[in-house]
């Protein structure tokens, strides 16, 4: 990879010199992943997950030379047909960049899609035109792909970005479908990288689900605070700015460790750095607030769109930012909410809109950037003036 402008990179694939530590978390992926386990690797979003993925499959040798893998994310899809279309879209894409035989090969073997692929008018090529409305029976349609690659002349790992998201499905049996699949696969590995750690611990936990005991559980947490300080600093320094200590840690503690927004704001801020200047305090704050003021829209929309009690709900986790037993009388009181009955409801409906999380007890907005606009709005300011 070039040596990018600015070292904080955002949108696009991470190389290891621009990635911050998961030196142990990479090593145990790979390793998992070579010995034929599944791995379900669960974080809060914007964690890193898919970088990680990224950097522990795409940079290990023997991965690159004997492994083929497909990628699929699937937090927008709502049906079985929907994460079979994606599914067949992944191989297909991979197959296309090899051999057009090789397309050939993997369309044949979708007998139940037979005539629904267009060809390219000036190379003869196959297109993957498919529309979701030409899978009629996603059931069978799923098993001939995962037939297709069993058939692979290499070994397959497919990763599987929120996953969680199947148990959404309006298909009752889609975990059963999809584990008896799995199932059958000897040459295949599976990633499931999940931001729902309740939802997902149920999946892998419990022995009344197909999934159970299934998977290496990963629990991916906040990078150390230490390692992220001097991870940040020396990006500066490479290219010749500097940045306070103590500014680094302000960012690290306004997003709890959350590696995307932490990025983001190091990423403004270096873009508004001069060379030979040291970063300070301000600029950072300017780069938060710009975030802010991109996502506004789309935050007013959020709280237009729940009731006036999940709202009250809400702004007292924000400010709260780490709320314990919020049913208590005295966290009621403090934010002169209705009930213990109407709080436990409204959290029950914000956390599955994904709003509002739940770890070890501890409820607090899911994205850390909505609870600083929440405060910016409606509470004290967590950003200086």
């Amino acid at each position: 990879m070039d040596r990018p402008h600015n070292p904080f990179i955002l949108g696009h694939r991470i190389s290891r010199p621009y990635f911050c530590d998961r030196i142990e978390e990479q090593r145990n992926l790979t390793s998992a992943v070579l010995n034929g386990r599944n791995v379900v690797m669960i974080s809060p979003r914007r964690m890193g997950k898919t970088s990680l993925i990224y950097i522990s499959l795409h940079e290990s040798k023997e991965i690159d030379k004997d492994y083929i893998t497909f990628f699929l994310d699937i937090l927008q899809t709502n049906s079985l047909s929907e994460f079979t279309y994606l599914l067949g879209k992944a191989v297909f894409d991979k197959l296309s960049s090899k051999s057009i035989s090789k397309v050939k090969g993997f369309l044949a073997a979708l007998k139940s899609l037979k005539g629904t692929f267009g060809f390219d008018p000036l190379t003869g090529s196959p297109t993957f035109d498919l529309q979701l409305g030409d899978i009629k029976n996603p059931e069978y349609t799923l098993e001939e792909i995962f037939n297709y690659i069993e058939k692979s002349e290499k070994n397959v790992i497919i990763i599987v970005d929120e996953f969680q998201q199947i148990t959404k499905y309006p298909e009752k049996n889609t975990e059963a479908l999809l584990r008896t699949n799995m199932q059958r696969l000897t040459r295949s590995s599976f990633v499931f990288a999940c931001s729902e750690r309740t939802l997902l611990q149920e999946m892998f936990i419990s022995s009344a689900r197909p999934f159970y005991n299934s998977a290496d559980i990963m629990h991916i947490g906040p990078i150390e605070e230490d390692v992220y300080v001097d991870f940040a600093s020396k990006l500066f320094e490479e290219r010749g700015k500097s940045i306070d200590e103590e500014s680094v840690r302000w960012v690290f503690h306004l997003f709890d460790g959350n590696t995307f927004y932490m990025q983001r704001t190091m990423n403004g801020a270096f873009a508004d750095t001069d060379a030979g200047e040291r970063c300070n305090h301000a600029t950072l704050v300017r780069s938060v607030k710009a975030m802010i003021a991109a996502n506004e829209i789309i935050y007013r929309e959020i709280l237009s769109n729940i009731s006036v009690a999940q709202k009250a709900i809400l702004l007292a986790i924000a400010q709260e930012r780490n709320a314990v037993n919020p049913m208590s009388s005295r966290f009621i009181k403090k934010y002169s909410l209705t009930s213990a009955s109407s709080v436990q409801s409204g959290l029950i409906k914000l956390m599955k809109m994904s709003l509002v999380s739940k770890t070890e007890g501890i409820y607090s907005i899911a994205d850390p950037l909505l609870r600083i606009f929440i405060n910016e709005l409606y509470s004290t300011s967590e950003l200086p003036a």
